[in-house]
């Protein structure tokens, strides 16, 4: 992989590489990259085409070519280049910079350097639940995000106002008499909803669904109580235990929609249980030691957090083992930081099957930066300070 000078063609002005392959490799050049740095190697032209004001000699091309030929590392050497010549516009620094000097270079890699493995960490879902006024009134309208921004806007304008929540009122969701006006709101505030969904917030059946919705959730509301709660593992079999109670009966749909509403995320609250393992504890692949109500042990599996899940790279070491390489770094890298981590083993290469999804990355730059250290701390000072000089001289001036 040969790395170009930038500005090489015609309103182009970003890198470019010419990449080299072939699968008829001699044997001792298998499995190696070779990254040719020649982005030094030009020279400029006498009249820019657009963005292309660079071009390379025959010399410079010759260069790529016999390094390429002998497929071997080259020390940073220098190149018998101009230096660039910078803008003489504005204030010139009295200590400027020195111009670096520009270099040609050529690293030698095994192709394994440049791969990882992409593991994906989950962290524990943390849920509190409560069966609040607030929180149960959202059961009014559609969880549905076509039609739940209209809906509630709907009940603002004209429910609230003539519908009422008692079970004979025979009003509750007809909107026949306001569909003109509420499809030019529609048009005007919420071009992206289709013909279907405002048929549907139209429909008398979804407002009455939404509010038996409703009404079964305040029943259960005085059933269960409105506190707080900070561990939603037992929200499962309160809520089974309060429907047998008042004889309710609530839909899958239903109680999703009412889960939804009640739960919320709280990083002060207890984990949530996904499933009871009967296996051995694995904290780094997420199974869990922990003990249950009675204080008996178990083992568990915790529903991950979506929005904590985050993903690691880890260096591909063809000397050890695929978990070997994934379980130290996790050790080092994850668990000091976040202890409650764990791998998802689920992802897994479509290739070789191990977990973790095989990627390669060539970060050409990286490797042949050149450290350029900053003027001394002195120098700057001593600039700004006689720059302040002069503007507080012009400011003086006119000032008089």
């Amino acid at each position: 992989m040969t790395g170009k000078p930038t500005d090489m063609f015609y309103n182009t002005g970003i890198a470019t590489y010419v990449w080299v392959l072939s699968n008829k490799k001699r044997e001792e050049q298998k499995g190696q990259v070779l990254l040719i740095n020649g982005v030094n190697l030009y020279g400029k032209m006498r009249k820019s085409l657009g963005s292309k004001r660079n071009e390379m000699s025959e010399k410079d091309v010759a260069t790529i070519v016999r390094c390429f030929g002998n497929y071997e590392a080259v020390e940073r050497q220098a190149l018998d280049k101009p230096a660039e010549q910078k803008s003489n516009r504005g204030r010139q620094s009295a200590n400027a910079k020195e111009a670096v000097a520009k270099t040609f270079a050529a690293k030698l890699f095994a192709s394994h350097e440049f791969g990882y493995r992409r593991l994906t960490i989950e962290r524990p879902l943390r849920q509190s639940w409560q069966f609040s006024d607030e929180l149960l009134s959202e059961l009014r309208f559609s969880s549905s995000r076509a039609i739940n921004t209209a809906m509630k806007w709907v009940y603002a304008e004209y429910g609230e106002t003539y519908w009422s929540d008692e079970e004979d009122c025979e009003q509750y969701g007809q909107l026949i008499d306001y569909e003109t006006e509420i499809r030019v709101h529609i048009k005007a505030n919420l071009s992206a909803m289709k013909e279907k969904d405002i048929k549907d917030l139209l429909n008398e059946k979804t407002w009455l669904n939404q509010k038996a919705l409703l009404l079964k959730a305040r029943a259960l509301q005085g059933e269960i109580g409105n506190e707080q709660h900070d561990d939603v593992n037992p929200l499962d079999c309160v809520l089974k235990t309060a429907c047998k109670t008042l004889d309710i009966k609530l839909e899958t749909a239903e109680k999703k929609q009412l889960l939804s509403a009640i739960c919320w995320t709280n990083p002060e609250a207890e984990k949530v249980v996904k499933k009871v393992h009967k296996a051995e504890a694995d904290p780094v692949y997420g199974l869990f030691e922990t003990t249950d109500a009675k204080g008996k042990a178990q083992v568990v599996e915790y529903t991950p957090d979506s929005d904590l899940r985050d993903n690691e790279n880890v260096p591909l070491d063809p000397s050890r083992s695929v978990n070997e390489v994934n379980e130290a770094y996790f050790a080092k890298e994850v668990q000091p930081h976040v202890p409650d981590a764990w791998i998802d083993a689920s992802k897994r290469d479509d290739k070789d099957g191990d977990i973790g999804i095989v990627g390669y990355e060539i970060p050409f730059n990286r490797h042949f930066y050149e450290y350029v250290p900053p003027r001394d701390l002195s120098v700057i000072d001593a600039e700004l300070a006689e720059v302040s000089r002069e503007i507080m001289g012009l400011l003086g001036e006119v000032g008089v």
